[in-house]
């Protein structure tokens, strides 16, 4: 049996997948729920933490997130158990390029300005960042990024941007958007990532865009920022979700405030899935002719670009989903249903 997570539409896969599937929300999937069932496989979203305390004398043999991060599975005790692991990197690489690109023009429009000339600072130069990179640079922006942990691991320089330290990024960006991994240790962990000091160095009227993962930037500092300086902000993440701060999307400086839906799409969601069903037959050794989805989209630097984004994805109310609303669990899911079904509207950025 595979359990796994009610909003993955799995069942449309059960011609290539021969076990039997068991739909369940992702929030309730617990030990006692893998040992009643049984299940050999598990199949999750970010809102299902995965760590031995769930996984741990149960049958699970292998493990998939249709995500393309993977903060929420801890790793070491799935290989120490040699169950399979499975994710789905860069899956919604282009529907969070879209969430930066509509971001970055709302708040350019509303400084009459123009985003040719500007500096951006991108922190993470993962799938996301290079994108975003590439987009920028072509859009005649300057782009700096910052990602020590690839540098270390021989990051390529690249001409779509410019290395520099991070505190050096904060200082000369104008525009400032996050796309790192939420991680706790090593020699660079990102909880808590930006702080007051990194604030403080902001340019005023820079704009600052969290489409990461919750965490990353630290809260209260955030709040501190955009109650004492001219910080505008487009935030995706939260540190508590579920749960998310209502002083921070409630903010008048905070103009688009969404319940983690940056890279939520069908599109994204479809290719997620057929990532990690073709990796569950490949542990397996089974026969697997799904091929990938492609978007066929637009240029980025169409006329129509942002009409479209408003349309498909980022209407008024939608592009401020958590204002005002009570805190509750159950809201921020609901939101997550309203972008479930969104197109996607660019062409795939090539990164060759």
């Amino acid at each position: 049996m595979i359990l796994y997570d009610a909003h993955i539409p799995l069942a449309q896969y059960s011609g290539i997948i021969t076990e039997e599937l068991m739909p369940l929300d992702g929030r309730k999937i617990t030990k006692k729920v893998l040992l009643e069932t049984g299940a050999r496989a598990l199949f999750v979203r970010s809102v299902t933490p995965i760590n031995d305390d769930l996984i741990s004398g149960t049958s699970i043999r292998f493990v998939g997130t249709t995500t393309a991060g993977y903060e929420h599975v801890d790793i070491q005790s799935l290989r120490k158990k040699g169950i399979g692991f499975a994710y789905a990197p860069g899956s919604n690489a282009m529907p969070v390029v879209e969430y930066v690109f509509f971001a970055l023009h709302e708040w350019i429009n509303s400084q009459n300005q123009s985003l040719k000339g500007k500096t951006i600072g991108i922190i993470g130069m993962g799938e996301i960042g290079k994108r975003i990179a590439k987009m920028c640079k072509k859009m005649g922006m300057h782009v700096l990024a910052s990602d020590p942990p690839l540098e270390i691991y021989g990051m390529m320089k690249s001409e779509d941007y410019e290395l520099t330290s991070l505190k050096e990024l904060c200082r000369e960006s104008d525009c400032i958007t996050i796309h790192s991994a939420l991680t706790h240790s090593g020699l660079f962990p990102s909880m808590n990532l930006l702080q007051d000091i990194h604030f403080s160095m902001m340019k005023p009227g820079a704009l600052l865009i969290q489409a990461s993962r919750g965490g990353i930037v630290n809260e209260r500092a955030l709040l501190n920022a955009l109650n004492t300086n001219d910080l505008h902000l487009a935030i995706d993440v939260w540190d508590g979700e579920p749960r998310w701060n209502a002083q921070i999307a409630n903010h008048p400086r905070a103009f688009m405030t969404t319940p983690h839906i940056a890279g939520y799409t069908s599109s994204a969601r479809k290719r997620g899935i057929e990532m990690i069903v073709k990796q569950y037959c490949e542990f397996y050794g089974m026969e697997c002719q799904i091929q990938h989805s492609d978007t066929e989209g637009i240029s980025y630097q169409n006329p129509n670009a942002i009409s479209l984004l408003r349309e498909r994805r980022f209407a008024k109310d939608k592009m401020e989903w958590l204002k005002g609303k009570e805190i509750d669990a159950q809201m921020f899911d609901e939101g997550r249903r309203q972008f479930m079904h969104d197109q996607e509207t660019f062409a795939e950025i090539s990164l060759s």
